[in-house]
């Protein structure tokens, strides 16, 4: 059952924010990420092929009712219990499975002892923001489990895993809510679904229950299979493909991996043999994939897994390093030629990693280029142990696809020490980086990594040094106008747009929340007036409202206040509060927010909306 513990004298209180790090992508790529992710670093070492599986499915809620024992009232606690869950007879989840790794072996914490080293079965149940990975592994922070929670509209998983060290079957869940208050108790924000004493479930019967149950796949091979009911409503088989597609599109071609998607009868497997097919029948609007030739930049990425015609830079300086034309030898003239008609080519850098514990280590990645005049902005990718980095971009608009990809033990544990927690982009300043490599050198090294494909391509791609006095006159070049043109011109007067309708309402920030006026201004205002008010909190990247979830806010909890003249409220659900006017002398104040993040209001009265 669900176990959670109360707060005691002394301990403080906490809600969870770790969230946060992961809203800058849709949920469906932010959970097929750090699954694949997990799997990628626990796969068995060897050639073997890792398998992930992705199966949606439904169970009727009375058959899932052991496996909500002790959950529901605290959900209900945090105004987290969605509606669909009390009126539908049916509980949707999605099923995650790996097989040809590790699963969460090591120290399980039964007795009490806590490792002091990694361990798989520990960091994952029971720590946060502390991760014992290393080396080739992708994941650093301890946060990245945190979107197994946020993936689902109850805020929790189970988790069942074969053992590759003892080949016993391990079952746990976990739930990531807030403090919260049932009766005169006050608890922590999470909670475990455990056997006594908090171990992890292990009796044959509900193991065998637990598969039955939600249709596992796994019998005894060593793996994890992660259950997630309710999941966002955003995360299907479509939108899943497409974001293992986008994100693991180098590990699948070069036959690392393999995925299997299953929903009711229907199951589809995606591999090296069939991911160019399977990606140009897909519909890529609304993805960061929509303006590439889907197709077109595949093969480009198929060549860069098979290619051994590769030539590597020399004379590269170990504590400054930079790319010069010398860096070539003497075939940069050749190259430039084979560049600039369209060859495909590939590059080996190397590099000195130097680790302030051990001694230096020569290591190297790869870089794979090819131009094409047609495109209208580059296509370039950075591949880290087979993960994809999404947010690093250098050549800007240069018609150039480009790939690097770093695979050599020192550079991807170097690069994985620097990388932010939903591994985006490489950054010099993060914690784990300035401790195990130091000083300046390591910043150069990291800097020289990430411009070492705009470098090349500036250096192949560069014009001849004389003066090209016709240069580009089919495109900038102006016809000459006749004497009778000139004559027939008139000057139009300029034409002012009009100037904007001032707002009905005036919006006035407070301490923890908002104030809401009429705008006394204008003189047009006719009462009663019917509007809409939408509440989200503020992010870095994409539309705040439809990232809006129950656990920021619940304008109908007791936890927002609400403080009107002049108006009646006719309703207030989730993020949303609808109102009629019927004053002039109109006042809203709504508080109760988080005072440490910006609020955006959208008022839509009519078809009128204005966006604060």
């Amino acid at each position: 059952m669900w176990r959670f513990r109360k707060l005691e004298r002394g301990m403080p209180e906490r809600d969870p924010h770790e969230a946060e790090f992961f809203r800058l992508m849709e949920p469906p790529e932010a959970v097929v990420r750090e699954a694949i992710q997990n799997s990628l670093d626990a796969k068995i070492p060897g050639d073997n092929t890792l398998k992930v599986s992705f199966s949606f499915g439904e169970l009727d809620k009375d058959n899932m009712m052991d496996y909500f024992e002790g959950l529901e009232s605290h959900l209900t606690a945090c105004n987290l219990l969605p509606s669909e869950y009390n009126n539908d007879d049916k509980v949707a989840f999605l099923t995650i499975e790996d097989f040809g790794t590790t699963g969460l072996d090591g120290i399980t914490g039964e007795d009490g002892r806590r490792p002091e080293k990694g361990n798989n079965f520990f960091d994952f149940w029971w720590r946060e923001g502390m991760s014992g990975k290393s080396g080739r592994v992708v994941g650093r922070w301890g946060l990245g489990k945190t979107t197994f929670h946020i993936a689902s509209r109850l805020r929790a998983f189970w988790g069942l895993t074969v053992r590759q060290d003892d080949l016993t079957q391990l079952l746990m869940g976990k739930a990531l809510l807030k403090t919260h208050r049932i009766g005169d108790s006050v608890y922590h924000y999470y909670g475990y679904f455990t056997a006594e004493d908090y171990k992890p479930l292990s009796e044959h019967t509900a193991i065998r229950d637990f598969k039955q149950k939600f249709s596992l796949a796994r019998d005894r091979e060593p793996g994890l299979s992660l259950v997630i009911p309710l999941p966002d409503n955003e995360i299907n088989i479509s939108s899943v493909k497409k974001a293992v597609i986008i994100h693991y599109f180098y590990a699948i071609m070069k036959g690392i991996l393999e995925v299997e998607f299953r929903e009711s009868d229907d199951c589809l497997t995606l591999n090296a043999s069939n991911i160019v097919n399977m990606a140009r029948s897909e519909e890529w609007e609304g993805t960061s994939w929509e303006e590439l030739d889907v197709a077109e930049m595949l093969k480009f990425i198929a060549n860069s897994t098979g290619d051994e015609n590769i030539i590597t830079l020399t004379g590269i300086d170990d504590e400054r390093p930079e790319i010069t034309e010398n860096s070539f030898g003497d075939s940069l003239a050749e190259l430039k030629d084979s560049f600039n008609a369209g060859n495909f080519l590939s590059f080996r850098i190397p590099v000195i990693i130097r680790n302030v514990n051990v001694r230096p280590s020569r290591t190297y990645f790869n870089i794979y280029l090819k131009k094409h005049p047609q495109l209208r902005q580059s296509e370039e990718f950075f591949v880290r142990s087979g993960i994809t980095i999404s947010g690093i971009k250098t050549l800007g608009n240069r018609p150039v696809r480009g790939l690097l990809v770093a695979e050599d033990e020192p550079i991807t544990a170097f690069l994985g020490d620097c990388e932010n927690p939903h591994h985006t982009d490489w950054n010099e300043r993060t914690e784990d980086f300035r401790e195990k490599y130091g000083g300046q050198i390591a910043a150069r090294i990291l800097r020289f990594v990430k411009k070492s494909m705009v470098k090349i391509v500036s250096i192949l791609d560069r014009p001849p040094l004389e003066r090209q006095r016709d240069f580009l006159k089919e495109i900038f070049s102006i016809p000459e106008r006749t004497e009778e043109e000139k004559s027939r011109e008139t000057t139009k007067p300029p034409i002012f747009p009009p100037p904007p309708k001032p707002a009905t309402f005036i919006i006035t920030s407070m301490a923890t929340g908002l104030k809401l006026s009429l705008n006394r201004n204008k003189t047009d205002i006719q009462l009663p007036i019917r509007a809409e008010i939408k509440v989200a909190y503020d992010v870095r990247r994409g539309n705040p409202f439809k990232q809006y979830e129950i656990h920021d806010f619940d304008l109908a909890s007791k936890l927002i206040s609400i403080k009107s003249t002049g108006c009646t409220i006719l309703s207030t659900n989730r993020n949303s509060m609808k109102i009629k006017v019927t004053g002039f002398d109109f006042a809203l104040k709504v508080i109760g927010f988080d005072a440490k993040r910006d609020l955006v209001i959208n008022i839509k009265e009519q078809s009128d909306e204005t966006q604060v």
